[in-house]
This record gives structure tokens, C-alpha cells and sequence, in this order.
């Protein structure tokens, strides 16, 4: 009964191919949509129906499991079938090789071996390239012996195996010539696409891809789509793409995978437009894209922050019956987060059927660059993973869970992850130590950050940068310089990522003789084409205070950009040199490159510094009527400090009313002491002391104001205030560099271990003042 509504329910839909047996059909209908609880319901049904025991529909179902990927399932069919031939055996053997399961595979056919069931050309072929895998030289060279046992030297696809086993795991060039050569000579056989396409896979360069190339030509098997997409693929691997373009255009015929080819090789190589345009291109050809032309293409629109184009794709994405597919959802999972629609990228992740690691990681990273609650919403995630029976997290799910960590405030969700992770016995790994040291930097914990660094077993270039670039950003200049020195002590080298950290360590402390040995090691070793090496050294010179070596570097710089212009034109504005400074704005101007945030920063506080307030304003209004560029705190308080000198206190604090940053508010305060406007300095300290009632500068700067107008009630509640709260100022310090070692010194502090040496030095200094004085 069943049965024959099964037979209906097929015939209803497919009239046109009733009279072909409808069980077999409904399997091959079935098998398209790969889907393992639709393979187990139809498997159900046959068995309900009493259809199962047919060995032609046993192999149908067996095959349409492998598919699926439900290889155990498909292994217990094996086992339950009471008959078994060829077919059978290959199917078995082809899906595990087809997953990777080489070992079971080779089993599987010494059991076939054992039954005397004798072999096909597929089954030797797929066992060939299974010892291919796997490197298994003499069982390849005995299947070889088979291939030839049973006849089959002389078939294409057996034939093609071991070409591809000799050049692989043989190496033996001579042989896949030999076999190549007997193939067209002695047996004469004309390679075909299947030989072609299997020479293809054995290329590793370039060379080897344009001899079979060659060939190809020769036989004009270039056009064969099959060989022609197969040359597409490898010159795009190999990096080559004018090659590949050429051998597209040269065919007639284009199919899916060719379109898939070409696409993948410009997104692989960096040309994503070109990869969008050619997507767009294949769509118009009413070419279905498989996955690897969406993913290719959704990456391509990634990389170039094309976001709004990769969003368009979403739609072609579902037309095609891939919204479900997890290998392309989890790319556009990942592009929606890095355009902050965590909504669309939450509903897409909830779509996909069978859900892999990559989309959880993918789903993990999406909620990680949110910018509020991202450690979170990670952490509950990252739960719902663990409750998961057929996942486990791995190294980048925990290196995801950590980048959700992004300020002091996430800390304790910091330390549970760390905690997790040592519990998995996964701390001492490189990267994800890399990982934990980034996460105390950014949540301000620098001892943590220091003992992860410590936990590490192989630390390479990743892990000392981090850490040294963790002490730098933090303000321990002294402790990054001495990391640096056991960095080279312990044989790793200086990189475009810690030499940056090393130079600014060098600028903060004025070290110019530590920073001109980096400089000349920069120099010896073509550090100085990097933009950021070369815009710290720039800035380390002008900090240092030496414009000449700044402005030398900057002339050094073979393709300057707005970076090396911004450092350069900062330091003229630190050393008040406001003419030099526009005079190099206008200069990049006139290159077409566009000024950002920090080159109109640096450009208003050179006005600012010279007094020129026409030019001042000038370059605000610029700023945001040329280049749309919105002013921040830092900005207005350029502006402040402008007004400020001209003791224009009025105008400029009617400028930053609706600033809520405390800068511009600190720098009004100072110009207001030093005109003695005690009106809006009063007005300026409460707007400071609303948003940080720890800031001794607000007290300090105030209490001055007051003691010089003589109203010292008012300074002395002030410095009374400063009890009550615990304000304390913080310590002025300075320091001096000997023989690579940099003294510190704080205003009170008697710790330094030659300080009695050093103080009765400075005692004999200033009686030599004083009798010179007298």
C-alpha cells in the first residue's frame, strides 16, 4: 500500500518519466539534495514498502548516504546487504577516499580482495589515489601490478591514477613520462581531458602548468572545457592570471566550474573587482554559481569593504538554494558582522542545516567586533556550542572568545576565558598565548598580560611584539627597550611590527642614540619601505627634537602617504614651525592625498602654536566642507588653545559647549590662569570635575587661579578638597640614558643605588653655581 502511494505521490510530479521504475528514480531525485534526515526518511520508506532488497536500489541508497556524508550509515547498510557486487564494494571505497578516510578505504578493499570479488578500473583508481594520500609507495607500486594483472593498463582513469601517484609520491618524473609516452605511443591512446586534468593536480609551479599547457595545444584539448577550466584553476593558483583570462576567452564553451575557476584566482590574487565583475557576469549568462564562485566572490567583496555589494549577493545566494549551505553562509555570516548587522548575521546563522566549527567561529567573530556587550553575547554563543554532542571548540573559537574582550570592563569575563583555556591544557600554544596577551593589553591588566606572555612554550615574533607593544602603549617605555634586548637575545629578529613599538618607546623617552641604531638597522635591512616603521622614525626624530634627521627621514621614504605626512607635519607643530607645517599640507594636497583626522590635528595645533588664528580657522571649516571630516575633542581644543593665547576665553567657551570630552575643557582652564579670568575657569573646573572628579589638573590649575587673585580660602578649600578625595598629583619624573640603560628619577623618590654618589654630585654643582653667582 505504501508503496504504491510512494509510486503516486513520484508520478503526480514526474509524469514525463513514469514509465522508468519510480523507486530508482525517486532515489536519483533525492540524491540532489544531499540532505541526511531526507536520506534516512526515504530509507525508511523503502524499507516499510519491502523495496530494499533489490541490490540495484541497495546501491542507489548506499551511494545517495555517501553523498550526504553519513558514511556510518552507509557502512551499516554495507553490512546488512545480504548480496554484494562491484559496484557495491567501489561505492564504499570511493566515499571514504572521498572523505578522507584513507586508511578504512585500503581496508575495505584488502576485504574485497579477501571476498574474490574482482576489482573494476574505478575501484584500482580510487585505491591509487588513496595511497597517493597517504604516501603509501608500495601498496600504490603492487596496485599497479593489478592495474596490469586485470587489463587495465590501457584505461584512462586508471591509467590517469598513477601518472598522478608516480609524479606525487614516486617523484619519478622519468616513470610519468614513461607511462605518458606508452600511453600515446605503444598503446596508441590520445591523452584525454581525465589524463590532462590529473597532470594539472600534479603541478606545484608555474613552469610545470605551461609545459601541460603546451601539450594541451598540441593535442587541442585547451578548448575541452574540462581541460580549459582545469588550466583556468592552476594559473589562477599559480598566481597567473593574464594566462588563465587568455585560456578563458579562448573557450567556446564555458561551464559553472571555469566561471568558479576565474573568479577564485582574482579573488585569491587580490583583484576583487575584477572577481565582482566576472561573478556579475556568469549571473547575466544565466550560469548557476556553485559555492566556490559565491564564496570567492563574497571574499572579494570583503576585502575591498565592499560591504553593500556583498550583502546584494545574499539574494543570488538564495535563489540558488545555498542560504542553507554552510560553507557559503558562513562568508556572508562573516560580512555582515564586519558591517555591524550582527541582526541579519544572527538569522543567517540560525538557517544553516548542519552547522560546522567554521560557522560557530564565524558567529563567535561576529559578536566579538560588536562594540558594546560583545564578551557577552560571545560567551553565550560559545555555551550553546559546548552543548553541542558532535562539536568541539577549538583554536580559533578560543581566539574569537578573546577578542570579545576589548576594555577594562570585560576583564572578569577575560580571566574566565583564560581560566577555560588552561583548562583545556591550550595556554602554552602560540597562538592562542598570542591571543591572551592581547586580551590583558587591551583590558588593562599589564602583570596578566606578562604571565601569558610567560606561559608560552614557542614564542615567536607575534608573541614578543605583543608584549612589547603592551608595555609601550601602557607607558612603560623602559620596561618595552628591555624587552626588545631579550627579543635579540633570545634569537628572534626585529619586525615591521615590534620596530614601530621599539622607536615610539625611544621618542617617549628621547633616547636619540637608541632610536638612530634602530633607524640604521632599518636602513641595513629595507625596513624603511614599511609606512609605519618609517613614520616612527620620523617622529622619533622630531620628539627628540632634531627636525633635520625628521625631515632626511621623511626624504627617505621611496612612496610617502598620508601616515609619513602626518608625522612630519606634526613634528613642525611641535617645534612651532606653523609655516613649514601648511607649506607640506598644501604639498599633499597637490599628490592627491587625502588628509585625514590626525593631518588636520596636526596642522591646527601648528596654527595653534603660532598664534594664527585666521589660518586656524580656515583649515576647520576645510576640514569639514572639503573632506566631510567631522572635528573631535581633540579639534576644538586646537581651536581653544588658539583662542585661549589671544585671551578670546569668551568665544572659546561658548566653542565647546556641547563637548563632552574634558581636553578642550583642561586646555580653556589653563588659558584662563594664565589671564586670570577666574569667571570661566571656575565654570571650566566643574564641567572637568563632573566627568572626572580624580583629575588633579582641574584642582591644581583652579587652586593657582585663586592663590594669584589672593582669595586663599578658595585655594585652600580646593587643596582641602583634594584630601577628602584622595586626588593625588602625579609625580614629575625625568630620566637619563648611560651605556643603553635609562635612569629614572622621581620628584621624592631617594631608591636609586648610587643615589648618595649622585647627590653629593649635584651639591657640588650648585656651589660651583653660587660661587659663580657671587
Amino acid at each position: 500500500m505504501l508503496r504504491r502511494s510512494m509510486i503516486g505521490f513520484f508520478c503526480r510530479y514526474h509524469s514525463s518519466v513514469a514509465d522508468m521504475d519510480p523507486i530508482s528514480l525517486l532515489l536519483r531525485r533525492q540524491s540532489l539534495y544531499k540532505s541526511i534526515r531526507e536520506c534516512k526518511q526515504i530509507h525508511a520508506n523503502l524499507i516499510v514498502a519491502q523495496a530494499i532488497s533489490g541490490i540495484y536500489v541497495t546501491n542507489t541508497m548506499l551511494n545517495l548516504y555517501a553523498k550526504c556524508g553519513d558514511l556510518y550509515s552507509a557502512h551499516f547498510l554495507f553490512d546488512q546487504m545480504p548480496q554484494k557486487n562491484v559496484v557495491t564494494w567501489t561505492s564504499l571505497v570511493s566515499s571514504y577516499v572521498h572523505h578522507g578516510y584513507f586508511g578504512i578505504a585500503l581496508q575495505l578493499f584488502k576485504e574485497m580482495r579477501g571476498s574474490n570479488e574482482r576489482p573494476n578500473q574505478y575501484t584500482l583508481s580510487v585505491v591509487v589515489r588513496a595511497c597517493t594520500h597517504i604516501g603509501f609507495v608500495q601498496l600504490g607500486l603492487q596496485t599497479h601490478g593489478l592495474v596490469v594483472h586485470f587489463g587495465f593498463e590501457r584505461d584512462e582513469f586508471a591509467g590517469s591514477s598513477l601518472v598522478d601517484f608516480y609524479f606525487k609520491i614516486v617523484c619519478d618524473t622519468s616513470e610519468v613520462l614513461r607511462l605518458l609516452s606508452k600511453m600515446r605511443v605503444v598503446d596508441g591512446l590520445k591523452p584525454n581531458d581525465f589524463t590532462f586534468t590529473t597532470l594539472l593536480k600534479c603541478c606545484c609551479l608555474l613552469r610545470e602548468v605551461e609545459q601541460i599547457h603546451v601539450l594541451a595545444l598540441k593535442f587541442g584539448s585547451e578548448v575541452d572545457v574540462v581541460v580549459g577550466s582545469a588550466l583556468v584553476d592552476m594559473y589562477g593558483k599559480c598566481g597567473d592570471m593574464y594566462s588563465g583570462q587568455k585560456v578563458l576567452n579562448s573557450m567556446e564553451v564555458k561551464d559553472s566550474f571555469v566561471w568558479s575557476s576565474i573568479i577564485s584566482g582574482y579573488a585569491r590574487n587580490g583583484s576583487g573587482e575584477e572577481a565582482i565583475i566576472l561573478f556579475r557576469d556568469m549571473c547575466r549568462q544565466g550560469l548557476k554559481p556553485d559555492q566556490h564562485a559565491l564564496t570567492s566572490a563574497l571574499k572579494a567583496c570583503s576585502e575591498l569593504g565592499d560591504f553593500k555589494a556583498g550583502i546584494q549577493l545574499h539574494s543570488p545566494m538564495i535563489k540558488n538554494g545555498f542560504q542553507s549551505d554552510c560553507f557559503v553562509a558562513s562568508v556572508l555570516l562573516t560580512l555582515y558582522a564586519d558591517a555591524n548587522d550582527i541582526f541579519e548575521a544572527e538569522k543567517l546563522f540560525r538557517r544553516i542545516d548542519d552547522r560546522d566549527i567554521v560557522a560557530w567561529n564565524s558567529m563567535i567573530m561576529g559578536y566579538a567586533l560588536m562594540e558594546e556587550e560583545s564578551a557577552s553575547s560571545c560567551i553565550n554563543v560559545f555555551r550553546e556550542l559546548c552543548r553541542t554532542t558532535t562539536l568541539k571548540p577549538d583554536g580559533a573559537t578560543l581566539i574569537a572568545l578573546l577578542k570579545s574582550c576589548q576594555s577594562i570592563s570585560d576583564l572578569v569575563a577575560g580571566i574566565q576565558i583564560h581560566t577555560t583555556i588552561i583548562k583545556s591544557r591550550q595556554s602554552s600554544e602560540t597562538s592562542i598565548g598570542n591571543a591572551v596577551i592581547s586580551m590583558y593589553f587591551k583590558c588593562g591588566a599589564i602583570d596578566d598580560a606578562y604571565k601569558a606572555f610567560d606561559d608560552i612554550v614557542h614564542k615567536d615574533e607575534v608573541s614578543w611584539s605583543s608584549i612589547i607593544g603592551c608595555y609601550q602603549k601602557n607607558g612603560f617605555n623602559v620596561e618595552a627597550l628591555r624587552l626588545c634586548k631579550e627579543m635579540l637575545a633570545d634569537g628572534i629578529h626585529l619586525t615591521s611590527f615590534s620596530l614601530p613599538s621599539c622607536i615610539v618607546a625611544c621618542s617617549e623617552l628621547a633616547a636619540i642614540d637608541m632610536g638612530q641604531q634602530f633607524h640604521s638597522f632599518i636602513v641595513k635591512f629595507g625596513f624603511n619601505r614599511d609606512v609605519y616603521v618609517g613614520s616612527s622614525i620620523i617622529d622619533m626624530y622630531a620628539k627628540c627634537g632634531n627636525m633635520g634627521d625628521s625631515e632626511k627621514a621623511f626624504e627617505e621614504q621611496p612612496e610617502p602617504n598620508e601616515v609619513t605626512f602626518n608625522a612630519l607635519i606634526s613634528g613642525f607643530a611641535q617645534h612651532g614651525k606653523a609655516s613649514q607645517a601648511i607649506r607640506l599640507f598644501e604639498k599633499m594636497e597637490k599628490m592627491n592625498l587625502v588628509p585625514n583626522q590626525i593631518t588636520f590635528l596636526a596642522v591646527l595645533s601648528a596654527c595653534s602654536h603660532a598664534g594664527l588664528i585666521k589660518e586656524s580657522l580656515f583649515f576647520f571649516d576645510l576640514m569639514h566642507r572639503k573632506y566631510n571630516i567631522k572635528p573631535d575633542s581633540e579639534h576644538y581644543s586646537c581651536l581653544v588653545d588658539i583662542f585661549g593665547r589671544a585671551g578670546r576665553l569668551d568665544e572659546a567657551y561658548q566653542m565647546i559647549q556641547n563637548d563632552e570630552n574634558v581636553s578642550a575643557w583642561r586646555t580653556l582652564l589653563s588659558a584662563c590662569r594664565n589671564y586670570g579670568n577666574a569667571r570661566v575657569a571656575e565654570q571650566c573646573a566643574r564641567k572637568i570635575m563632573e566627568h572626572d572628579a580624580n583629575d588633579h589638573a582641574s584642582y591644581i590649575l583652579l587652586s593657582s587661579l585663586y592663590s594669584g587673585e589672593g582669595k586663599w580660602e578658595e585655594a585652600l578649600k580646593l587643596r582641602q578638597m583634594m584630601v577628602d578625595i584622595g586626588v593625588k598629583k602625579t609625580p614629575g619624573s625625568s630620566w637619563l640614558i648611560l651605556r643603553d640603560r635609562v635612569h629614572e628619577f622621581l620628584v621624592g623618590d631617594y631608591s636609586h643605588h648610587e643615589i648618595e654618589e649622585i647627590l653629593r654630585e649635584v651639591n657640588t654643582m650648585n656651589r660651583q653655581v653660587n660661587n659663580m653667582g657671587s
